[in-house]
């Protein structure tokens, strides 16, 4: 691993043991055991390394067009992948709003992958339509269905802590239910079935 590379890694410990705003670079050079001097030369400041954790964190959870899940089975195991990296870079969903409040290139950034990422979704969420995993009419409600999914991989942990509770693997698990019993109602056995039950 090189000295970039150690940097941002222990950048990332700290900030998911404590937060961005109490973890300064001071911090991070200690913790390496190296000079303020020798990181500052790698990188500017803690922002640069927040905006550089975020590349990172995009890389490793976007899909391309391609790779897109097209069953529900398949978005499953993809959501097993993403729980593991939502769960890497926690302290960033932990402090999302907060983050673009300091830097307004890290929040333009966000605006624009997500925008693409909310397009992806919705191709994905059409494919189950198409080959019948899923049963939706009402354009209104395949929105919903893009939007929960989307609202839920990136506020579900600061929801948790609205309610008090530690952030976990767990809750990060519960997302992914959550994203699950959205779309509980529309797959085809289900409306089957209670078709078949009046």
């Amino acid at each position: 691993m090189s000295r970039k590379e150690e940097i941002l890694e222990t950048a990332r410990r700290l900030f998911n043991e404590s937060n961005t705003q109490a973890v300064t670079t001071n911090h991070i050079a200690k913790s390496m055991g190296i000079s303020p001097g020798n990181l500052h030369y790698h990188y500017k400041n803690r922002e640069e390394i927040i905006r550089l954790l975020y590349t990172k964190m995009r890389e490793e959870m976007t899909l391309s067009i391609e790779e897109l899940p097209q069953t529900l089975e398949e978005l499953r195991e993809h959501q097993k992948v993403l729980i593991g990296i939502q769960w890497v870079y926690r302290f960033f969903f932990r402090e999302m709003i907060f983050l673009f409040s300091r830097d307004a290139v890290l929040e333009k950034q966000y605006i624009t992958d997500n925008l693409a990422h909310r397009k992806r979704i919705s191709i994905t969420v059409h494919s189950f339509v198409e080959n019948g995993d899923l049963e939706i009419s009402d354009e209104n409600i395949f929105e919903y269905i893009v939007d929960s999914i989307l609202m839920s991989w990136q506020f579900y942990s600061s929801y948790m802590q609205t309610l008090g509770r530690p952030l976990s693997m767990k809750s990060v698990e519960e997302a992914v239910q959550y994203i699950n019993n959205a779309m509980l109602p529309f797959q085809k056995r289900n409306i089957i079935n209670k078709k078949e039950s009046k």
